[in-house]
């Protein structure tokens, strides 16, 4: 993005793209760490939970860093109604997107029961590691949803 276009941004779509390029790459960490622990229905827990707290702290130590970048020391912007009307929308999409996801994660885990014999993936679609991935994923992608749809809200000056 160069500079031309970052600094004809608000400050409110400065934080949206930064909370959007901060959840990418805490998902990326997750899920490439994540995926090389080991899948099956009796995964180590103790590993999980050290994956988890890693990544929150990450999180947590990229946001801190983000909003000093951003923001300064800045007072920050005051919400009015159209920002309220932006949220909102914003929020109905993630709303429809999250609920697709777990509806297509539950369609894949009623399915793989059905049709137990027939398809070899079955095993790992039923296990709790992928269907937990699967909702975490659902999450991430409804979280996505909100922050476009706040950008092309803000970009249309709705």
């Amino acid at each position: 993005m160069s500079y031309k276009i970052w600094s004809s941004l608000s400050n409110r779509e400065k934080n949206i793209i930064g909370a959007m390029a901060l959840d990418g790459a805490v998902t990326l960490y997750y899920f490439s760490h994540a995926m090389a622990l080991d899948g099956e229905p009796n995964l180590n827990s103790l590993a999980m939970g050290v994956l988890v707290g890693k990544t929150i702290g990450l999180a947590i130590i990229l946001a801190i860093i983000l909003h000093l970048i951003i923001n300064g020391h800045k007072d920050t912007e005051k919400a009015d109604e159209r920002d309220g009307a932006i949220e909102g929308k914003a929020n109905t999409t993630a709303y429809v997107v999250l609920l697709l996801g777990v509806v297509i994660v539950m369609g894949g885990v009623l399915m793989g029961s059905w049709f137990d014999a027939t398809f070899s993936l079955n095993h790992i679609i039923n296990t709790p590691f992928f269907v937990f991935h699967a909702l975490v994923l659902s999450i991430t992608a409804s979280d996505f949803a909100k922050h476009t749809a706040q950008l092309v809200f803000y970009r249309q000056g709705y």
